[in-house]
């Protein structure tokens, strides 16, 4: 996920650089992929000034503009944009400069007058989607000043991981960055006024299986009007990764990265009279956003009306409610949805969102009535809309608190640093894990299905966060005070443990005697371990044989022997007790083929029963036949 620095400021204060930040965030666990500079490719613009606009004496579509950028001279710039006027500051692209579509900027003659540079637009500058007239810039920026200073971010990279899904926002970064700088942590939510229609005229909510859905919100948006976001925002979502689509569909996502919560705006024109949370029908199809027909599977959750599926839900919107320009009143969905049903969804259809990416990494409930009246208040701000008063809503947003109980002597144990049982409650407490002593003896959840006994007063009681869904036994808590107190400061050890008694070891003795009989000229062979009947009656081994240390170790031979229940033939119907016939075999194969002298040995294993139970033995066996 992108973070922009200047975005992390409105949450928490940060006074490191944002290579600092990075460095810190890596110490305590989070993967920063890196640092990038946005708008770093805006090499040789700077904020100017229009001094004079006036109209080119030979073309009606340019004008002539003196601009000034500072202590330098001032430049005289032919330009196309009708929504330019004198005294507003905007971005000037020098002679020199490369655009971020690789155009080079010349001094070049338009209509006879010369132009010593060009004024940009956001499209230009790969900033915003505008592209007709020229961006104009704040009363206040400084003349002069590199167009990267004033508009660029500093973006930092974060890959986070399945389990910390409540990292996958502005919100969830900034409360891992108050713990690493001691700032406090706030988010500021936009105060929301709403009109006299009530939301539930004319709509109303049904789910069909809360198991699915547990939680539902619904707000409509009367009176707005679909254009382009400030430009001010769609830079912010350049910069964070996202492209800018409308200023509605632009609030959602805006949220979704301050909050982690992902909605859903639908024209309320394209929607029936009932919003529905169900399974999809048999037959049933649905256009994507991305305009792609999709067979629906009846395992596939959906967000329907009383006539037909509109969106797949937590995964992406239908093309038959997308919001447009000719739309002037939305419904805001806002939903906890099964992780488990979305990733089914976003897998079964190769369909992965921004969404679905949090969806299936679990929602925190209470998210659902904020994001859902936090993007209405961004549709009043951007798009002159008017909120109808209430919300409807299905299913519970409160959740019962979980508790989790741990042993400050088990982690300063695990860790090996001696951390006072007060300074892991401090550490906790500043990512709002809250623990207070257990007041009785109390067990303690090891893993997720073993628990142990902890006696009264050595045990805190932990109640985990909503949005820390993944602290689930007490190994998670021990990990969450490494890393809070830094890895790099927990002392690297050797584990000390007395050495065990020698114990001579059957595979270096059979190894030592494969080398020790090789060296001497002997071949090692290989045979079947299987034998027949009269093989096995004629070369039993008598349980007597078996002396030393491998008798002890390995199992000891003797008994019946083990017959197979299906055999491929008669001569290979059991499992030999000897390793002799099988070697006799080979020397009477070398015979026949004309080997008249040779040497060979096996290491290999026997096997039997004794009173229905099977054992096995290793055996050195050695042939010798002719002349040596």
């Amino acid at each position: 996920m992108k973070i922009p620095l200047s975005w992390l400021r409105e949450f928490t204060d940060v006074q490191l650089t944002a290579e600092q930040l990075a460095d810190a965030l890596t110490l305590r666990g989070l993967e920063v992929r890196g640092v990038e500079r946005w708008g770093a490719n805006w090499n040789k613009m700077v904020v100017g000034e229009l001094l004079e606009v006036a109209p080119h004496p030979k073309a009606d579509r340019l004008q002539l503009t003196k601009v000034r950028i500072g202590d330098g001279p001032i430049l005289n710039i032919v330009c196309g944009a009708r929504n330019i006027a004198a005294g507003q500051r905007i971005p000037v692209a020098l002679v020199g400069a490369e655009m971020p579509d690789g155009r080079r900027i010349e001094r070049a003659e338009k209509m006879g007058i010369a132009s010593e540079g060009m004024l940009c637009s956001g499209q230009e500058l790969d900033a915003t989607d505008d592209g007709d007239g020229i961006l104009i810039l704040d009363s206040s920026a400084p003349l002069g000043t590199p167009l990267v200073d004033y508009l660029g971010e500093d973006v930092i990279d974060v890959d986070v991981k399945p389990n910390r899904g409540d990292l996958l926002s502005i919100l969830g970064l900034a409360r891992e960055v108050g713990a690493i700088t001691g700032a406090p942590v706030a988010y500021a939510a936009r105060p929301l006024k709403e009109g006299a229609d009530a939301v539930g005229a004319g709509l109303a909510l049904r789910v069909a299986d809360e198991a699915l859905a547990p939680h539902v919100v619904l707000r409509v948006v009367d009176g707005v009007k679909v254009a382009a976001s400030p430009d001010r925002v769609q830079m912010r979502l350049k910069a964070a990764g996202l492209r800018s689509i409308s200023n509605v569909v632009d609030a959602t996502n805006y949220i979704m990265l301050e909050l982690g919560k992902p909605t859903h705006a639908f024209d309320r024109a394209k929607v029936g009279e009932t919003v529905q949370i169900r399974l999809a029908k048999k037959g049933e199809s649905l256009e994507t956003l991305d305009h792609e027909v999709r067979s629906l599977d009846a395992t596939d959750l959906v967000v329907a009306d009383e006539r037909a599926a509109l969106a797949l839900a937590g995964v992406m919107g239908g093309a038959s409610s997308e919001v447009s320009t000719s739309t002037s009143s939305v419904i805001i969905e806002s939903a906890i949805f099964a992780p488990t049903s979305v990733r089914r969804s976003a897998q079964r259809h190769s369909l992965r969102s921004e969404a679905s990416h949090r969806f299936e990494r679990g929602q925190e409930r209470r998210l659902a009535t904020l994001g859902a009246d936090q993007v209405a208040a961004l549709l009043t701000e951007w798009a002159g809309g008017v909120a109808r008063a209430g919300r409807l809503v299905a299913g519970a947003e409160e959740v019962p608190v979980t508790t989790l109980n741990f042993r400050p002597s088990r982690v300063r144990a695990l860790l090996g640093v001696a951390l006072s049982d007060d300074e892991q409650v401090a550490l906790l407490s500043s990512i709002g894990i809250s623990a207070d002593p257990a007041a009785v003896a109390t067990k303690i959840a090891v893993t997720p299905k073993r628990s142990v006994s902890a006696e009264k007063g050595s045990a805190r009681a932990v109640r985990v966060p909503s949005w820390r869904s993944d602290l689930e036994i007490e190994a998670d808590l021990a990990e969450e005070v490494a890393r809070l107190y830094g890895y790099e400061r927990i002392p690297t050890s050797v584990p000390s443990a007395d050495l065990p008694q020698h114990r001579p070891s059957p595979t270096l003795l059979r190894d030592r005697v494969r080398r020790l009989l090789a060296d001497a000229g002997l071949h090692e062979v290989v045979t079947h371990a299987l034998v027949s009947a009269a093989q096995a009656e004629l070369w039993s081994e008598p349980a007597s044989i078996v002396t030393g240390p491998l008798a002890a170790s390995e199992g000891s031979a003797g008994g019946a022997s083990i017959v197979l229940q299906n055999p491929l033939s008669a001569d290979h119907d059991r499992l030999r007790q000897s390793l002799l016939p099988s070697l006799l075999d080979r020397v009477d194969a070398n015979l026949r083929y004309g080997a008249t002298s040779g040497a060979i040995f096996e290491v290999g294993r026997g096997y039997g029963s004794t009173k229905g139970a099977p054992s096995e033995w290793t055996r050195l066996a050695v042939a010798v036949w002719g002349d040596r």
